[in-house]
């Protein structure tokens, strides 16, 4: 590897915590340069992260002053009130601890969809207008293609509910949301040329420890492998109708 001049490791959500502290110190003891890649379920799973969807952290990774609840917290919190879910499924094969009034954001009537007290219907990826950030920590544009009666982008969903509220919540559009990214999320003043063309630009990396205390033991995923379709192809009848269905892909 030393002979190499440089590494790519790339790893799954099997090395958390202290074993990612270990890949790290063998990586830095080769004197080469290397560079780490998580592996994460989604193909904005790495956005979500810089953008501090975690507990602990605030975006571009800064601690945050106090923690929130994980997932499975959440759902185990005798004392929680209301439960909002975005594009996410987390009673499919669990239940509420609380009497919690339940909101959810999703394209389909998932199991969770299934017991909410209000679904709100958005719309996909192809439906909306924003940026996407791949597991390499590479930001893409994505562009609204045809429009769907009813089903809204969540950040409009967001928006109109805050304003409801009485929040003053601003332009709420993705432009306007991505600058404000730009300036406020460190690595992230990206160059916008690039991606207004269709291209690809990298975020700068961290370069250091988050010096933060994360709880990687509630960080999981979801399961699915390499030959899964994802949320898409669950609900898609012509996937679930060819030949090699019963034993790739899951069927509702």
């Amino acid at each position: 590897m030393k002979a190499a001049g440089e590494l790519v490791v790339l790893f799954g959500d099997a090395i958390k915590g202290e074993g990612v502290r270990k890949l790290v110190d063998f990586g830095e003891s080769l004197g080469i340069a290397v560079k780490y890649i998580c592996l994460v379920d989604y193909s904005n799973s790495r956005g979500a992260v810089d953008m501090g969807l975690t507990p602990e952290l605030l975006p571009g990774y800064h601690a945050a002053p106090t923690g929130g609840l994980h997932a499975d917290e959440m759902l185990t919190a005798p004392d929680l009130d209301v439960l909002w879910v975005v594009g996410a499924n987390p009673l499919k094969k669990a239940s509420l601890a609380s009497k919690a009034f339940v909101v959810v954001q999703d394209l389909f009537m998932t199991e969770t969809a299934q017991k909410a007290d209000i679904v709100l219907p958005s719309a996909s990826a192809y439906e909306k207008n924003g940026t996407v950030t791949n597991v390499t920590g590479e930001v893409q544009k994505l562009k609204a293609g045809p429009k769907t009666m009813g089903a809204k982008p969540d950040l409009e969903i967001i928006g109109l509910i805050g304003k409801e509220m009485g929040v003053r919540v601003g332009i709420w559009t993705s432009d306007a949301v991505f600058d404000e990214i730009r300036r406020n999320v460190r690595g992230y003043n990206v160059p916008l040329p690039i991606i207004a063309t269709g291209g690809a630009a990298v975020t700068a990396p961290v370069n250091g420890r988050v010096l933060v205390e994360t709880r990687p033991d509630r960080v999981q995923s979801a399961g699915d492998t390499l030959f899964t379709s994802g949320s898409l192809g669950r609900y898609s009848k012509t996937l679930a109708s060819v030949l090699e269905a019963p034993g790739a892909l899951y069927k509702p």
